[in-house]
Formats: structure tokens, sequence, C-alpha cells
């Protein structure tokens, strides 16, 4: 169960990551392009420090993500080791 639970938080924390990696960014209602596509033709001082901030929050849900789901599987793998072990 525990497993699961992990590997579906990471799941979701993966999710919400790339959600917030192609959402547009504004500043000033001025489109500021996404993550992984800057808007053409933007001054470069306008949009960093928000797509900066993004960038940080979007890699930071990706290594959230990644980790939990790795402890998801670990913990299913030494679960299924130790009722093998025990039979």
């Amino acid at each position: 169960m525990l497993s699961k639970v992990l590997g579906a938080v990471g799941v979701v924390l993966l999710i919400a990551g790339v959600v917030l990696a192609v959402r547009p960014v504004h500043v000033d209602s001025q489109a500021c392009g996404s993550v992984f596509q800057p808007e053409k033709g933007i001054t470069p001082m306008q949009c960093d420090a928000r797509l900066d901030t993004r960038s940080d929050v979007v890699t930071g849900l990706g290594a959230g993500g990644v980790v939990i789901l790795l402890a998801g599987v670990a913990t299913k793998a030494i679960r299924d080791r130790r009722s093998h072990v025990s039979s």
C-alpha cells in the first residue's frame, strides 16, 4: 500500500512539473513564453526573474517526483524480497 501511495505522489509531482513547465509566464500582461520555449522578440530582462523562478519550481517538482517514485519502487522491491525470503 505504501509503495502505491509513494508511486502515485511521485507521478502527481512529475505531472505538476510538466504542467508548470509548459504553462506560459506573464509579466505585466506581457507574454514571456514557457520554461521550455521563451517567447521570441522579448527583452530578456523583463522575464528573466519569472522564468528563473518557474524553472526552479519545475526542477524541484521533477526531482522530488523522481525521488518519491524511486522510493515507492524500492519499498515494493524490499517488501517482495522479504516475503520471498521468509517463505
